[in-house]
Order: structure tokens, then C-alpha cells, then sequence
């Protein structure tokens, strides 16, 4: 059921909002207007709608991240993980003190945190005696690099959603705008390449997690590929441009995961049932 809750968490906004406001059935308890400004923004953002979906899919992301820090203590590469959970919980941080429009948003901001931590936790490494091989440094450097995915459209675009001039022109904006000036089914293509990284971001961490998963529990493994296989249908849907189609409604979207999850627990169960009967008759011959 957690799993479930869980992974309903990068479409929530769509459960409990629309295009035109909060829906009916949700109780009014008076969190939009104390959010909302007098310029009728929500912490910074154009609605309270795109707040939750904002929002949702950076605490969805962390605790994936939380999760693959959790389950690889033993990995070389473990402290390196502090490095994207720390810097979710900067990114949470931002939204919910409305930051977003500061200085503590600035990408050269954002950087230099992020290497800042990487130097601090290469650092702890290092003083257990222990040494950066080949093999270890790219791991390293790979889980920083995937870091910076969440503002990586802050390095090639404006606020204005416009392309910075020392970007080569590689036909990719133009290929992704329709006929309406939609960009991927996004206003700009600075929104696209946002919201597509922040959902590539969530799903490396839920992946990292399961492939790389080491806890002694290892029952809940399968599950995790419920939130691995739900973000990674959130790229597709961004890529196909299929936001506005039936694939992307809440009731899909939710039936798919109830789905994966009663899969997944039916062939855990049926799986894990022999053994358990063989341990059983072992456990008895042997007295």
C-alpha cells in the first residue's frame, strides 16, 4: 500500500486538481489562499496546481534517492549519494520558503553546493584510508552529474524560456515545436527540458535503488519496481507528448500502478512460497 501511495505521487496534482482549480470533493482547508500573494502566485508559482505538481515530483525523486542511500551502505560509491539527497531537500527547501525567484536559485548557486559536497564527502572518503580507483571516481562523478539534471535548463536558457547565445543551434527546439508554438506540449522549451529532466532525475534514483538494492530485506525489492516503471512512463509521456491525451489522465495513470503492484505482489507471493515450504521440510528432516 505504501508503494502504491508512493508512486501516485508524480501525478497527484491531477488527483486533487484541474486546469481549473482544486476539485469539489477535495475539503477546503484554507492551504491555497494562505499560500497565494497578492499577485495571485502560489509560493512563486502560476497555480496552485503546478505547486503540487512541482512540488510532489521533488519528493517523489528524494525519497527514491533516500532509498538507494539507504540500501548501498556497503558500496564505495555510498557517500557520494549524500550529494542528490542532500540537494533534493535544497530543492524542496527553495519551493517551500519561495525561493525560486532568489539568489539561492541561481545555478552558479546550485553548482557550487553541489561540488561543495562532493569535496566534503570525497574528503570523509578519503580519511577511512581508502582510495579513488578508476571504477569508483566514475561512479563518483556519474551520481554528480545526474545532480545537476534538476537545473541543467538553467545552463542553456534563459527565464525568458529563450536559448543562450553560446549554445550551438542543433535543431532540437525546432523539432520539438508544433505548428502552435508548443514545445513538447510545454509553453517553452526551457519548461520542457525542466519538467523532462526532474522526471529523469527521479526515475535514476528510483533505478539506482532497485539494481543496486543490498538491504537484508530483500522482499521489498520487487516492489520497487512499481516507482521505477511509473517515472519512467512519466519520460515517455513527456517525450511522446501525450500530456493531453488519455494516457496521461489520473485514472490511467493509477490503474497502471494498481496493476504493477498486485503483479508484482501475485508473483512475489507465488514465488516465494516454495521456498518457504522447502526451508520448512529442511528445518524438519534435520530434527
Amino acid at each position: 500500500m505504501a508503494i502504491l501511495v508512493l508512486s501516485s505521487l508524480p501525478y497527484f496534482n491531477d488527483v486533487i486538481t484541474t486546469q481549473e482549480g482544486v476539485r469539489e470533493w477535495v475539503p477546503n482547508l484554507g492551504i491555497k489562499e494562505l499560500l497565494t500573494d497578492t499577485n495571485n502566485r502560489v509560493l512563486g508559482f502560476s497555480s496552485y496546481r503546478m505547486l503540487i505538481y512541482t512540488l510532489s515530483i521533488f519528493i517523489f525523486s528524494e525519497i527514491g534517492w533516500a532509498t538507494w542511500l539507504y540500501v548501498t551502505r556497503r558500496r564505495p560509491y555510498h557517500l557520494a549519494l549524500y550529494v542528490p539527497f542532500l540537494f533534493g531537500l535544497y530543492q524542496i527547501f527553495l519551493i517551500l520558503l519561495d525561493l525560486r525567484r532568489t539568489w539561492a536559485n541561481d545555478w552558479d548557486v546550485k553548482l557550487f553546493l553541489i561540488l561543495g559536497l562532493s569535496c566534503l564527502f570525497a574528503g570523509i572518503y578519503l580519511s577511512g584510508k581508502k582510495r579513488f580507483t578508476l571504477r569508483i571516481a566514475s561512479r563518483w562523478i556519474m551520481i554528480i552529474c545526474i545532480t545537476v539534471l534538476p537545473f541543467v535548463h538553467d545552463l542553456f536558457t534563459d527565464r525568458t524560456g529563450n536559448v543562450k547565445s553560446w549554445v550551438p543551434v542543433l535543431g532540437f527546439e525546432n523539432l520539438l515545436t508544433d505548428n502552435e508554438g508548443m514545445v513538447g506540449g510545454f509553453v517553452n522549451y526551457r519548461l520542457f527540458v525542466y519538467f523532462l529532466m526532474i522526471h529523469v532525475y527521479a526515475h535514476l534514483g528510483w533505478l539506482g535503488a532497485f539494481i543496486y538494492y543490498e538491504h537484508t530485506i530483500r522482499k521489498v525489492r520487487p516492489f520497487l519496481l512499481v516507482p521505477v516503471i511509473i517515472s519512467f512512463y512519466s519520460v515517455i509521456v513527456i517525450l511522446l507528448d501525450w500530456r493531453e491525451t488519455g494516457f496521461n489522465t489520473p485514472d490511467f495513470k493509477f490503474y497502471l500502478t494498481l496493476f504493477l503492484a498486485m503483479l508484482l505482489a501475485i508473483n512475489y507471493f507465488f514465488n516465494d512460497k516454495p521456498k518457504n515450504s522447502q526451508t520448512i521440510t529442511i528445518n524438519i528432516n534435520e530434527k
